[in-house]
């Protein structure tokens, strides 16, 4: 017997939360008020709570994340930044953006860059 296991079950995680955030999504659009604007504020705001830090920033994508990470860490043309082999196209996007170059290194059973892979490509 085959048995199916899904990696990730957004639809799952979705319904859980299904009401809250048709609610939220109603509010920005009656609203209209779609960026820059008291929900992003009210969103960093929560997020500086649970992180129990001074600032963050909200950004529109997970590219846009991983791109200003990099840009924060002055990093010059041509460094090396290890990445998993298997990863999505925005993590090697980001770091080819800021002039480094990706060093892939192999992942664990839990799908995460294995530790001891790193130490090898350092």
């Amino acid at each position: 017997m085959k048995y199916k296991i899904k990696y990730i079950d957004l639809y799952s995680q979705f319904s859980l939360l299904k009401k809250e955030i048709y609610t939220e999504i109603n509010k920005i659009f009656k609203s209209s008020s779609f960026i820059l604007r008291e929900h992003v504020s009210k969103f960093e705001k929560k997020i500086c709570q649970i992180l129990k830090v001074k600032y963050c920033v909200g950004l529109n994508s997970g590219t846009d994340a991983l791109l200003m990470a990099l840009t924060q860490l002055k990093l010059k043309k041509g460094d090396e930044v290890i990445t998993p082999s298997h990863t999505y196209v925005a993590s090697v996007s980001a770091i080819v953006h800021v002039g480094a170059v990706p060093i892939f290194a192999d992942i664990a059973d839990d799908f995460n860059i294995d530790p001891n892979q790193i130490e090898k490509k350092i």
